[in-house]
């Protein structure tokens, strides 16, 4: 398949975790997609976590900037991303259904993020040095 439209799409993805992680930063538990006011400690940790989701977003992109180099990167943080489906599906296990929009991104995460990391395994070969 076409790198290009991987690129894209991958870039496309990385502004997401940009987005929604800096607005977790900003409005704190106040901008979550459901009525939890919650405590200090949970708003604290939900704008703690936003921002590791930001800067993933900003160490995709950076990836991308040289794909063949850099496949390593990119291929760590899908796979990361991808675990983050399968903790989601925990908590739904352990607490039920979250609202709508973790339930569209555990979708992404457990279905679109895994073809794209075996795109991205196929576009960009990690080439080893031959050993000496």
């Amino acid at each position: 398949m076409n790198r290009r439209i991987l690129l894209v799409l991958l870039a496309v993805l990385g502004a997401i975790p940009v987005v929604t992680g800096l607005i977790a930063v900003v409005g704190g538990l106040g901008f979550s997609p459901d009525e939890t006011n919650g405590t200090p400690y949970l708003d604290s940790e939900y704008r703690f976590l936003g921002m590791w989701w930001a800067a993933a977003g900003v160490l995709l992109w950076w990836s991308l900037r040289a794909p063949q180099r850099r496949a390593v990167v990119t291929r760590a943080l899908l796979g990361v991303m991808a675990l983050g489906g399968v903790a989601r599906l925990l908590g739904i296990a352990m607490t039920g259904l979250p609202p709508v929009p973790f339930r569209v991104s555990m979708a992404v995460e457990l279905l679109v993020i895994p073809a794209l990391l075996v795109w991205h395994r196929r576009a960009y070969p990690v080439v080893r040095p031959a050993a000496t």
